[in-house]
């Protein structure tokens, strides 16, 4: 991965920046797919354009819809603001919350692809996605109020991002995927089945986690449910999107379980299909992805994929 992310700084592919664009991602993957996936888009300003983010604000500020302020560029939800009831916020704060979100930086970006770093700055706005305390009947009122405080803040606290399911394409096929807040916990087979991890067996690694994480039982029932009547249909989006555009890797992150909008595209990643969060399954996607290319090319593969 990190070889390909040093090569795309070489490469400076701009026909593939849109894959990283929250804005015109919506458009494109709309044509390829012939049908609206993602969340509506409400609006939109690039960074400098204060007319622009001065309408924004005002648009924010008289709905009585919940809506989520993020930026255009960037990713790992960071910068990323929540308004569940901005007719009750202080239009300073939101005025405040589109400036941050259209200039925003973090330091992780720095360590993306140049494709990600060449979308132009911005912020778009559109209708907030369940999130995932509101499927747990148990998820304590102070708690809840402290996660919205802290995304107030452009923090982004697991709870409170909606279920989402990174949905790994290679060459047209989905090969798997798994939960963005608890990606070592389980792994979603291409058949639609759901494989939870043993996280104390022997030679199971993880790059981030120190220990073993848990989901609620109440979630996972919840993604069992949703699988079972949408998957065939996340499974096949996916595909047509990845085989429409010509890629041979794409990441689809799929939100899912709210009752209004359905399963709905949250975002594209290109150079994020590896799984990276689990070891022993990244290495085998990447040692997949580089045995079709190489024997595409007629070289001499070296290695065993599995």
């Amino acid at each position: 991965m990190n070889k390909r992310i040093g090569l795309s700084y070489k490469e400076k592919r701009q026909e593939l920046v849109w894959l990283d664009d929250k804005l015109e991602q919506v458009g494109r993957t709309e044509a390829l797919l012939k049908g609206e996936r993602h969340l509506p888009l409400l609006g939109h300003a690039r960074k400098g354009d204060a007319v622009g983010l001065e309408k924004l604000a005002q648009k924010l500020a008289v709905s009585s819809e919940p809506l989520v302020v993020k930026p255009r560029h960037g990713s790992n939800s960071k910068h990323v603001f929540l308004w569940p009831r901005p007719q009750e916020v202080d239009a300073k704060e939101l005025e405040e919350s589109v400036l941050k979100a259209s200039e925003s930086h973090d330091k992780s970006w720095d360590k993306e692809s140049w494709n990600q770093n060449a979308v132009p700055k911005g912020v778009v706005l559109q209708p907030m996605y369940s999130p995932l305390a509101e499927f747990l009947h148990g998820y304590p009122c102070d708690e809840m109020e402290r996660s919205r405080h802290a995304f107030e803040r452009g923090v982004c606290p697991k709870f409170l991002r909606p279920l989402e399911l990174k949905v790994q394409t290679l060459f047209g096929e989905v090969v798997g995927a798994q939960l963005n807040t608890h990606p070592q916990y389980l792994w979603v087979a291409r058949d639609g089945s759901v494989h939870v991890w043993d996280q104390m067996a022997e030679g199971f690694q993880t790059r981030h986690a120190k220990e073993p994480e848990e989901l609620p039982k109440e979630l996972a029932l919840f993604l069992r449910d949703i699988l079972q009547e949408h998957w065939q249909r996340l499974r096949s989006d996916s595909e047509m999107l990845a085989r429409s555009a010509g890629l041979d890797e794409i990441r689809v992150d799929w939100l899912l379980g709210d009752p209004k909008w359905g399963p709905r595209i949250g975002e594209l990643t290109h150079m994020g299909t590896f799984a990276i969060e689990l070891v022993p399954v990244s290495v085998r996607l990447a040692r997949a992805f580089a045995h079709a290319h190489l024997q595409r090319k007629g070289e001499a593969i070296p290695f065993a994929c599995f």
